[in-house]
Formats: C-alpha cells, sequence, structure tokens
C-alpha cells in the first residue's frame, strides 16, 4: 500500500493529511500558522512539522512510509519562496519525495474534481488562481492591496477601521461601526486609537486578535442595514469576482462552464450572502456559466488529493468520494473570521 502526504499551510493555521492509494484518509495533523513571510522560516517549518507528527502518528506512519507529499502553502508566491521552502522541507524531512505549491491549489482540488476553472480563498488574506482549457496556470500574487490583490479580513478590518474614522470625524457617511469599531479595539476615543495607530506606523498587527473580531462585525451590522458595512462588502465581494473573473477570461473561459471554488473563512462562515452574492454577480459579467462551489473537503485534503495525481493515480471518482467520506473531524482554532 502507498501513502501520501498533503499539507495546507496559511496565515492563521497548518494542516496536515495522511492517506492511503485509495483515498482512504488514515491521520491529520492540526497547528499553527506557516506563511514564513509573516512568521519566519524557523517558525513556518515548526508548523508544519507538528502538523504532519500528529497526522503520521493518528496514521501509525514514519515519514519513511510516505510515498510522496504535496504542501500547498501561502507565501509560495516568488522563485525564491520556493527555494527558501524547498530548503527548509528537504532539511526537515530528507529523501522524502515532495512538491510545493501555493495553497490556492490546494483549495481548487479540494472544491472540484475538474481540471480546469478558478478559485478564490478568503480568509486572513486572499490569493486567486485559474487554469484554462489548454493547461495554462495562472497564480495571483497574494501580496496585499498594492499588489492588485483584494479581499480578505485584514482588507475588511482595513475598510471598517477608515470609514469609522470617518464617521466620528464628520468627514463621511455616519455608520454604526464607529462605536463598533473604538468597542472592539478597546479604545477610549478616536483620538487614543488614532495616536496607537500612529505609534505603531498605522498597523493593527499589535491588536490582530482584538480587530479580527471587527470582520463578523462588519457581516452583522451589514444584517442590520448598516449602509456602510454594506458597501464594504459589496465592494470586496465585486473586486475579488473582477479579479478571478479578469483571470478566467484571459485563459479562455468565457463562455465555458466552469467551476469556481470559494475557500477560506470569509466565504465558509460568511453569516450575510452581500459579499458572495456581488463577487458571483462580478464572476458572471466574465464568465458567465461559472458554477460557484465550497470546498467539499478541507484543502489539506485537496493536497492530499495532488499527491496522488503525482503519483499517477486518478483522484476523482471514487477517490476523492473516500477522501472527502474518511477525512476526519477536527477542531480548527477559532480566528473569528
Amino acid at each position: 500500500m502507498k501513502f501520501a502526504l498533503g499539507v495546507d499551510g496559511g496565515a492563521s493555521k497548518t494542516m496536515a493529511c495522511v492517506g492511503d492509494e485509495t483515498g482512504r484518509v488514515i491521520g491529520v495533523g492540526l497547528a499553527g500558522p506557516s506563511n514564513y513571510q509573516l512568521t519566519g522560516i524557523e517558525y513556518a517549518i515548526g508548523s508544519i512539522s507538528s502538523a504532519v507528527n500528529q497526522a503520521l502518528e493518528m496514521g501509525g506512519l514514519t515519514p519513511d512510509k510516505l510515498h510522496h507529499a504535496v504542501f500547498a502553502l501561502a507565501g509560495a508566491d516568488f522563485p525564491v519562496d520556493f527555494e527558501t521552502l524547498t530548503r527548509a522541507i528537504e532539511r526537515t524531512y530528507p529523501g522524502l519525495d515532495f512538491r510545493i505549491v501555493n495553497d490556492v491549489w490546494a483549495a481548487f482540488r479540494a472544491g472540484t474534481p475538474e481540471s480546469i476553472g478558478g478559485v478564490v480563498t478568503c480568509g486572513t488574506g486572499s490569493n486567486f488562481g485559474a487554469v484554462g482549457p489548454d493547461g495554462r496556470r495562472v497564480t495571483g500574487r497574494g501580496m496585499g492591496y498594492e499588489w492588485g490583490t483584494r479581499g480578505g479580513a485584514g482588507d475588511i478590518i482595513r475598510d471598517a477601521v477608515h470609514y469609522a474614522f470617518r464617521s466620528h470625524d464628520g468627514t463621511g457617511p455616519k455608520t454604526a461601526l464607529e462605536a463598533t469599531v473604538l468597542e472592539l479595539l478597546g479604545f477610549p476615543s478616536y483620538d487614543a486609537l488614532s495616536l496607537f495607530m500612529y505609534e505603531h506606523k498605522a498597523e493593527l498587527g499589535a491588536l490582530y486578535v482584538k480587530a479580527a473580531a471587527i470582520v463578523p462585525a462588519v457581516f452583522q451590522l451589514a444584517s442590520e442595514g448598516d449602509a456602510v458595512s454594506q458597501k464594504i462588502l459589496m465592494d470586496s465581494g465585486t473586486a475579488m469576482g473582477e479579479i478571478i473573473g479578469g483571470m478566467m477570461e484571459r485563459l479562455g473561459m468565457r463562455s465555458a462552464r466552469v467551476d469556481v471554488v470559494t475557500a477560506g473563512s470569509i466565504f465558509v462562515k460568511a453569516q450575510n450572502p452581500l459579499m458572495s452574492d456581488y463577487f458571483k454577480a462580478a464572476v458572471h459579467r466574465f464568465i458567465p456559466f461559472a458554477a460557484f462551489r465550497l470546498p467539499d473537503v478541507e484543502p489539506a485534503g485537496g493536497a492530499f488529493l495532488m499527491a496522488l495525481e503525482d503519483m499517477g493515480i486518478r483522484a476523482d471518482g471514487d477517490v476523492r468520494d473516500k477522501a472527502i467520506e474518511t477525512f476526519p473531524s477536527i477542531e480548527a482554532p477559532d480566528t473569528s473570521l
């Protein structure tokens, strides 16, 4: 029996999945973040090792029993990233046959068995990927707003704080975010928040746990009719739809009936459909016959299926169904996204 490993590593958590050539999942592990651009390479590899060790222990395997692995990692964006990550994984797992991909591709395979289509991940950050009928594959830069990317918790938080300040200062529309942002971040006034942001170079990283609670608040306020919160969700959804729709159109999918996988906590946990509705409408301007799918299994399961494909095993049909059926329930940390 041959065994494969799939790892999905992101900005908030890392999950590993071990299974056999029939698609049966026998072990899963969960650890902290592994986007090395944010954590540094040693921390990232520590998270990956922890998740992999848990999965192997659950499956009763040792690393030498693995025939192949796919590491689908956020932060695998440029050639230098792949070089850095390859060296670190080779050092950690000498002799292991493996491939590194950007984490969007694990999400894609987790959501569809098809060979063409698109994928959007929207969690702490966002990224995009598309593969066309001729096999051409494009991966988004995934580096943030300045690189042409939009979406994810970070952008929603940024927009919410922006409009909260404008509401308070009388330079923009009144919004319930004005009181909510101040309360969630724990500041007595906007002057105090402004000073904190100035002293920390306008970054909210030091307040991440508190700031993360702004995201569900925006969705809730949108449901209650707050126009600014609704605008934030509509703008975010539209921008993400335009990005993935444009990528797919350039790859020749305008008239194709293809899947667009929507993965990540913002899509999966959203309590208000407004962002998703505007996202779908924007995609349909480019790809009229696109269908939208949430992942059938955790992205780590998608990475596992990719590893099987690399081994020459068809990972659709019964094999895919088996992976979905046997993927064990594992409690991920609540990031309130």
